[in-house]
């Protein structure tokens, strides 16, 4: 990412005022001044403002794990946005990547990635997400086989579950990629099953582990580079 954008993007200025602090020769990048407002830095530089550190992140993608009342929305609505769960100075930021309603719990993404974000939620890449259900009556050992096929589950909508596992008689796990509308309520549904409970714990290459409900976590390093492969990008792609 460019040096003026980065700078700006921490809450230094305009463009044309981090220009300025650059010009002026307040800034270091590894310890070096730099007058090019123009220069690329990345993730691992030392940046300094007045011989301040400031926080190096070109690009923040957040995981969440999502509490039960919130929604995927950047406001407050119905019921409160999800923005209230992570720090102030990372809202102005981050968008959502896809949605999960306010009833359904886990795994969501937040970043300013735009292209990661684009890939992930786009059906063309393929991208697994995979869900705890819990049901309102016991599950059938044959769904596993019935889930292995397409499913028709409405309104013109055909989709292919890529894995059912089922863990006792209300439990199981299922993976899948199209990400329809109330996909998984309505596969159920298909075979006259409620979903009491529905928690995504897996996305891409991305799991819970053990984050709680409404703790979240940067995702960085060699994550955030296994994150950017699943959609076939290299980290100096989004730079």
């Amino acid at each position: 990412m460019r040096l003026d954008r980065f700078l700006s993007q921490q809450g230094l200025g305009t463009r044309k005022g981090v220009k300025k602090i650059i010009n002026a020769c307040r800034v270091k990048v590894n310890n070096k001044i730099v007058t090019d407002n123009t220069i690329y830095i990345y993730g691992d530089d030392i940046i300094t403002v007045d011989d301040k550190q400031i926080e190096n992140l070109p690009y923040i993608t957040i995981l969440l794990n999502k509490p039960e009342g919130y929604i995927s929305s950047l406001i407050d609505e119905t019921y409160p946005s999800i923005l209230n769960l992570i720090p102030d100075r990372y809202k102005k930021r981050v968008k959502i990547v896809g949605r999960l309603d306010a009833d359904t719990t886990g795994l969501i993404l937040l970043t300013d990635n735009g292209v990661l974000n684009a890939r992930l939620t786009n059906p063309n890449y393929h991208i697994q997400k995979r869900y705890k259900v819990v049901v309102n009556h016991i599950l059938k050992p044959s769904l596993v086989d019935i889930f292995s096929s397409p499913i028709d589950i409405g309104r013109n909508e055909v989709v292919q579950p890529d894995k059912l596992e089922i863990v006792d008689e209300y439990t199981a796990y299922l993976t899948i990629h199209d990400g329809k509308y109330h996909e998984v309520k309505r596969l159920f549904g298909k075979f006259s099953y409620d979903v009491v409970s529905l928690e995504r714990v897996n996305l891409a290459t991305l799991s819970l582990g053990d984050l709680k409900r409404g703790e979240w976590r940067l995702i960085q390093g060699d994550e955030y580079i296994s994150l950017l492969s699943s959609v076939h990008l290299k980290k100096e792609d989004t730079l």
